[in-house]
């Protein structure tokens, strides 16, 4: 059991480790890369289209998707720590806001780049969906509600 503690700390550490070095790319590196992925996506969903609007949408997903990982991961950590429903969820979501303020910041200081209030919002409802997944299927697998 406490490797497998150990090992989400790990985990933990690390997905925190690639969504900061997302951050510190700079403008020219970061387009890149998501031009790549929108490439991609627009094959298999053709309503996103391979313009500046779907390059919008394939890095604000981006946010999205890196924060419901890395609120998957909170949860798993901290559910066998935290007592009672509202704290098994605003602490983790805490400790992604807090990692979304210092992305945000980090943005602040790479050529080309900027911190966004609204991509913290969007990191947020990341994390939140994670969360309440989570919960909800560690709920249903012990037999009792995750709430």
């Amino acid at each position: 059991m406490k490797k497998k503690k150990i090992l989400l700390c790990i985990l933990i550490v690390a997905w925190l480790c690639v969504i900061w070095g997302h951050s510190l790319q700079p403008a020219v590196e970061s387009e890149f890369e998501s031009a790549k992925w929108l490439e991609v996506i627009s094959k298999f969903i053709p309503v996103v289209t391979n313009d500046d609007q779907g390059m919008f949408l394939v890095r604000k997903a981006a946010h999205f998707t890196e924060y419901a990982i890395l609120g998957v991961l909170l949860a798993l950590e901290l559910a066998n720590y935290v007592k009672g429903w509202l704290r098994r969820f605003v602490e983790p979501l805490a400790f992604a806001l807090s990692a979304a303020f210092i992305d945000e910041t980090i943005q602040l200081f790479v050529e080309g780049r900027s911190g966004q209030i609204v991509d913290v919002w969007i990191d947020l409802s990341g994390a939140a969906l994670g969360i309440l997944i989570t919960l909800a299927i560690i709920g249903n697998r012990r037999g009792r509600r995750a709430y």
